[in-house]
């Protein structure tokens, strides 16, 4: 059934909004996906603030040119996008787990990324893929403070050193006695 003119517009200032919420998206082309597997994603991607939805082209393309973002390419087909909220390591690492997991069983990917969007910059599928290999907000808070404990304690040494000297010399001087 086709669109009215004012639910055409509603579904642009719907995806437009998403836009504006979403600190990154990425665009999918889905194939042959069944409606569980699409379900279970969602749940999935659901804690992450993120959400995953088969946008209708020419509708997304307008609201991409409304929200000053070019550069996105989409060609004839169906497409879905999933938006981000702050933490968008954990959605793509889930995304990658996705299209890894709805592969065929002739080897055809299901799910095909596209292209993606974060910080006001384009990213083609292949950084895409790279998002999911980044270590996520705990474990990248981690590895500071593990290198920041690293520091501190080589300080704290390097400032204890003169101390130990001093005992120690002031040890060897009792004992010689």
């Amino acid at each position: 059934m086709a669109k009215t003119k004012d639910q055409k517009k509603n579904v642009v200032a719907e995806y437009k909004d998403k836009i504006a919420k979403a600190t990154s998206f990425v665009i999918v082309k889905p194939s042959k996906l069944t409606p569980n597997e699409v379900s279970q994603f969602r749940r999935d991607i659901f804690d992450f603030g993120a959400s995953f939805n088969v946008v209708k082209n020419s509708l997304f393309k307008i609201a991409l040119k409304e929200s000053d973002i070019s550069g996105l390419e989409m060609e004839a087909g169906e497409y879905a996008v999933m938006f981000m909220g702050e933490d968008y390591i954990q959605p793509s690492k889930l995304l990658q787990k996705f299209v890894d997991k709805t592969i065929t069983k002739e080897k055809d990917k299901k799910v095909a990324l596209v292209a993606g969007y974060l910080e006001n910059a384009v990213l083609s599928a292949e950084q895409v893929s790279e998002l999911a290999d980044m270590p996520d907000k705990k474990t990248s808070i981690g590895l500071i403070l593990g290198v920041l404990d690293n520091a501190m304690s080589s300080v704290v040494n390097v400032l204890e050193d003169p101390v130990r000297s001093i005992a120690t010399i002031i040890d060897m001087a009792y004992e010689g006695k």
